[in-house]
């Protein structure tokens, strides 16, 4: 099914597209035409081709760009991987992309790249959506870097494969578990091993508001998500919830999680 999905995206695909920053290539692909536009950003070790069963359903009433972060996909590497040097890439890829301002969303750590957007583009987001992202406080990001090992060396690999495929649920079918699999493991362990530092920052996550309209759509498992916690940052948000789904429920459940966002979209006009 997956295989079929990018198959099918390929075709509707207008333009495939790279972006320099700092003279290095950040890719995109371009789908649809219309005004208003949306910008998809993928999860730690993750690529553009998550949202491939999502993108035919949303070009049609939007244009929709997705990324791939530096470092990712088919992009080339970059000297760091901080979550606000992934926001700069999203916004050069909107500015090759001639894409003004966009609804910016972000799955997992996408979603923190979604933040770095609002806090450094924001001339250039209209909303914010966040797919099963955490949003940590000060002191929560500081123990987790205290505590947290890092993904370096020999033993990297198979705890990267163990965290991942803790994510999954019985939503996640065979072909999509492979899929996630085969793209999130052949990252090499320098980018891993950024992603996973830049999460952690504690300097990254200082106390701010996000004054935008915010939606979370988060996995009806993901109880670590809470609506109050969300509005201490963002105070429009809104909450939610896919029943029956694992981390990836935008490619476990793409139907429920497009009309969830169109829903949302259209309500906010």
């Amino acid at each position: 099914m997956v295989r079929i999905l990018l198959g099918f995206v390929l075709v509707v695909c207008l333009s495939a597209e790279s972006a320099l920053v700092e003279g290095r290539k950040v890719h995109y692909s371009s789908y649809g035409n219309a005004r208003k536009a949306l910008v998809l950003i993928h999860g730690w070790t993750c690529d553009e081709t998550f949202w491939a069963s999502n993108i035919p359903g949303l070009s049609r009433q939007y244009r929709v760009l997705t990324v791939d972060l530096p470092g990712h996909g088919q992009s080339e590497p970059a000297p760091e991987y901080s979550i606000d040097a992934f926001a700069d890439a999203v916004s050069a890829v909107m500015t090759e992309a001639k894409v003004k301002r966009a609804t910016i969303v972000g799955h997992s750590m996408g979603g923190h790249v979604l933040l770095a957007m609002a806090r450094r583009h924001r001339e250039q987001v209209t909303s914010l959506v966040a797919v099963d992202a955490a949003f940590y406080a000060p002191p929560s990001a500081a123990r987790a870097k205290a505590k947290g090992r890092n993904f370096l060396g020999p033993e990297a690999l198979k705890a990267r494969e163990t965290i991942i495929r803790n994510m999954f649920s019985a939503a996640t079918m065979p072909a999509t578990r492979e899929h996630i699999l085969r793209v999130m493991l052949a990252v090499p362990e320098e980018v891993a091993e950024g992603g996973i530092q830049a999460m952690r920052d504690p300097e990254f996550w200082r106390e701010d508001r996000i004054d935008l309209p915010f939606l979370e759509i988060a996995a009806g498992s993901s109880a670590y998500i809470s609506l109050p916690a969300l509005r201490s940052r963002f105070p429009r948000a809104q909450l939610r919830r896919i029943r029956g789904t694992g981390h990836f429920l935008m490619m476990e459940k793409p139907q429920s999680f497009n009309r969830v966002l169109l829903a949302w979209l259209a309500a906010k006009r």
